[in-house]
């Protein structure tokens, strides 16, 4: 296809690949989740902003050992077929990236395991495998997307985001198309293009092919 739809594929990371937030079930398993709540809890009821819940959680994680925090995340549920959906969508010619406000070390772990090209993320560093005090949170994913598709020179208008979650509806009013995945929420049902029901991402995969193959670009 010479002018495709869609050139990009953004997935969101928490209750989007991950069943559940990742961080929050590792932390939990790792004797901060009390705390980790505790900011969860003060966010929601608009006592700090979203920047300030994740870099109080991220400081939390500050001198734990990577490995430890990623034993953690495995054993959070996740949907099936990541590695397959991702692979299918590369063959249709797509670049597949993370846009997350988690950090860039959950990132790297999912780009290793399921074949991501890419991502957008949080800043946290990790030096000598334990994680430091240099953090840089991505409160606003829509900022983030922004500059990733200026810097690889790929358009917005044929950008694909999938999520879930309210920080999704901005990013979803900037991309050409997006897909709101087994969300509870009315307000990203209404933002989004489409809505999945789904425990397997194939199905996601199936959609993004059908709208492709149905619907040529203008442009």
């Amino acid at each position: 296809m010479k002018n495709p739809k869609f050139v990009m594929v953004s997935f969101d990371v928490d209750k989007t690949l991950f069943r559940q937030p990742a961080l929050t079930q590792a932390a939990r398993g790792s004797g901060i989740g009390k705390k980790w709540d505790a900011i969860d809890a003060m966010y929601h009821r608009q006592r700090i902003t979203l920047r300030q819940a994740l870099l109080q959680q991220f400081q939390l994680l500050v001198g734990m050992k990577l490995v430890d925090v990623l034993a953690e995340v495995s054993r959070v549920p996740m949907m099936r077929n990541i590695r397959e959906a991702v692979d299918k969508l590369l063959g249709l010619g797509l670049s597949v990236i993370l846009c997350t406000d988690n950090p860039d070390f959950l990132c790297q772990y999912l780009v290793e395991q399921f074949g991501f090209r890419g991502f957008v993320s949080s800043k946290v560093a990790v030096k000598n495998g334990v994680i430091i005090d240099d953090i840089e949170p991505l409160p606003d994913k829509r900022l983030g997307i922004r500059k990733y598709c200026a810097w690889m020179s790929i358009p917005l208008s044929k950008t694909v985001h999938v999520g879930d979650g309210l920080n999704d509806v901005p990013v979803f009013r900037v991309v050409g198309y997006s897909i709101a995945l087994n969300t509870s929420l009315e307000k990203v049902r209404r933002a989004a293009s489409h809505q999945i029901e789904t425990d397997d991402l194939l199905d996601v995969y199936k959609h993004i092919q059908s709208e492709m193959s149905s619907t040529r670009s203008v442009n």
